[in-house]
């Protein structure tokens, strides 16, 4: 049956509505949730990491390395990376509860200039779970691969493994892309490029939610 409403009584429900919605915030270079919340892990940190055993050991070191950077620079603790033992199982993220670094030997064609990408699950505006795939795809033509990661030392031309897992970590807690001020969260990692060091803008912005 329908039963009428007045309109003081809508006004009302309105205001009571918009009341109760969260209020949205500075962005602060973070990713933000439908009412404008930064979305990030809050208090629940640090954030545990674990490594698929695709990853190869010898670059073990440099993600350690990049999530000591984030820590070094704010002054807190963010990652507990788990080097042993390894993910095993299937080289695909899921939605397991994990959060999980995999070097993918399979790759979109059409994003093969994608170096790596990172997935980021919420509710609300708390972060449950992310992963972070790293392009190892292999070239048909030469079985090579795509990207010719290095770390520590220049290799010829390529990829900065520690570098490109820094800028990763950082869509970790919530950072999205950042093209100004010599952020780590610039779009583009030029290959030879050691930007391994957070700007100020970056500790800046971190310092919104942790």
């Amino acid at each position: 049956m329908f039963k009428y409403i007045g309109v003081a009584a809508l006004v009302v429900m309105a205001l009571l509505l918009e009341a109760c919605a969260p209020k949205s915030q500075e962005a602060c270079g973070f990713l933000q949730n439908s009412y404008g919340e930064r979305v990030s892990w809050k208090a629940d940190v640090p954030v545990t990491m674990y490594l698929h055993e695709s990853v190869p050991a010898e670059f073990i070191p440099a993600i350690v390395s990049a999530g000591q950077t984030w820590e070094r620079q704010t002054g807190r603790r963010l990652f507990n990376i788990v080097t042993t033992p390894r993910v095993s199982g299937p080289n695909q993220p899921r939605t397991d509860g994990k959060n999980v670094i995999y070097f993918m030997p399979t790759w979109e064609t059409e994003k093969a200039s994608e170096q790596a990408r990172t997935t980021v699950l919420w509710t609300g505006d708390q972060i449950r779970e992310t992963d972070i795939r790293v392009n190892a795809k292999i070239d048909p033509e030469t079985n090579k691969p795509f990207f010719n990661f290095y770390w520590n030392q220049q290799s010829g031309s390529g990829v900065n493994i520690e570098a490109l897992i820094l800028h990763e970590m950082g869509h970790v807690l919530g950072l999205k892309h950042n093209d100004g001020g010599g952020s780590v969260m610039a779009t583009y990692l030029k290959n030879n490029d050691d930007r391994t060091e957070l700007s100020h803008e970056d500790t800046t912005d971190l310092k919104c939610e942790y």
